[in-house]
């Protein structure tokens, strides 16, 4: 007689089968789906051989006890999802081919370790301690890890969607909801562990099911603006003051170490002051592949800022700003008697075709040569 668990592989080795010919006479881009139903055809012939191989794990001698010590497992199913998320990830991204050698690692370590202790004894108590004993530290902070992370993702799916003074209140909801679940456990120390649970559970459930929500209606509409936009991702360089980019610029610096100079704007002229010159300089020498402090101060009735090119000819009207935003950086507007810090980091030496200079947004002729060894 076939065993229950052969039974049930073959089933369903059988009618992955029969999805896989109504795929090719249905799709016709079969990539996807037909590496997907071939290994959960794989992988269900494989349990099924093994499962009639093994006659369910059970012995065949039946004045022998040894089956009861062997209880049901989860961990080849979870094994088979692995197998099915390499072969995804083949076909769609890396990030699922290596979830999968993850999930299928840590199915084959737990597989491995419950087969060994339902072997250590004759007695079931004391294999089930023995397991927990080995995997009870690894398991609960792996799990509390990520059940803390999906809870964080799920909050931040609901934080994106509601408006701002919708978040606010939620915030404080939520608060004043642990507030009051803390409270109830420090008041009965003697709960019922079950009820106890329960709160954790449904708490959890209620944050998870808002994160999907959230996910679902996508971002709020002034965050779709400024992902297309690109607001506050790139510096906007010119001279007029950026909505986005300006916004709470800095007056004061608290980086006075590793500063290589101090670029200073006075009387409509720019020039650089270098620890160790006496005179003011037209031109700097900045290290190669690391980074370089450079603090812009203005000494001009005005608000400007110091713009750094960084290698090419500068971007002219008719291209791509894409190209001008990766050519130049610089600080925000910086009002009369202000300082603001500006870090370069040059990769290239000076050439003809790299050239590297400083100057003020709105005045180009107003330049400090860049010197790139």
């Amino acid at each position: 007689m076939f065993s229950t668990g052969f039974k049930y592989f073959f089933g369903v080795t059988v009618l992955s089968v029969v999805a896989l010919i109504m795929s090719l006479a249905l799709f016709e881009k079969l990539a996807l789906v037909g590496v997907t139903i071939s290994f959960l055809i794989a992988v269900g012939a494989l349990l099924a051989g093994l499962s009639a191989f093994t006659n369910d794990g059970t012995t065949r001698d039946a004045n022998t006890s040894t089956s009861e010590l062997v209880t049901q497992s989860m961990w080849p199913l979870i094994s088979a999802i692995g197998v099915v998320f390499l072969g995804l990830g083949l076909v769609t991204s890396s990030v699922v081919f290596f979830g999968g050698i993850v999930v299928l690692l840590a199915a084959i370590s737990e597989w491995m370790v419950q087969a060994w202790s339902e072997r250590a004894s004759t007695d079931l108590t004391h294999n089930t301690a023995a397991r927990k004993r080995l995997l009870n530290p690894i398991e609960f902070p792996v799990l509390a890890a990520v059940g803390l992370g999906v809870i964080i993702f799920a909050f931040s799916r609901i934080m994106l969607t509601v408006d701002k003074s919708t978040g606010a209140i939620l915030f404080i909801v939520a608060g004043a909801l642990v507030l009051v679940a803390g409270s109830l456990f420090a008041i009965k120390p003697n709960m019922k562990r079950s009820v106890g649970a329960a709160i954790c559970v449904l708490g959890a459930l209620g944050i998870v099911a808002g994160g999907v929500a959230g996910a679902v209606s996508g971002e709020r509409d002034e965050l779709v603006e400024a992902a297309a936009e690109r607001h506050f991702s790139h510096p906007e360089c010119g001279p007029e003051e950026s909505k986005y980019f300006d916004k709470l610029a800095e007056g004061t610096l608290s980086l006075r170490s590793a500063v290589s100079a101090t670029v200073v704007y006075q009387d409509g002229e720019l020039f650089a002051n270098v620890q160790g010159v006496n005179t003011p300089q037209k031109s700097i020498t900045v290290a190669r592949s690391n980074p370089t402090n450079i603090i812009f101060r203005n000494a001009t009735e005005g608000e400007f800022r110091l713009v750094a090119h960084l290698g090419g000819d500068k971007v002219t009207e008719g291209e791509s700003e894409e190209k001008s935003h990766a050519n130049e950086t610089c600080t925000q507007l910086v009002a009369p008697g202000a300082e603001q810090s500006l870090t370069l980091n040059v990769s290239k030496p000076s050439s003809a075709e790299n050239v590297y200079y400083l100057y003020i947004a709105g005045a180009e002729d107003k330049k400090i040569e860049m010197v790139v060894p």
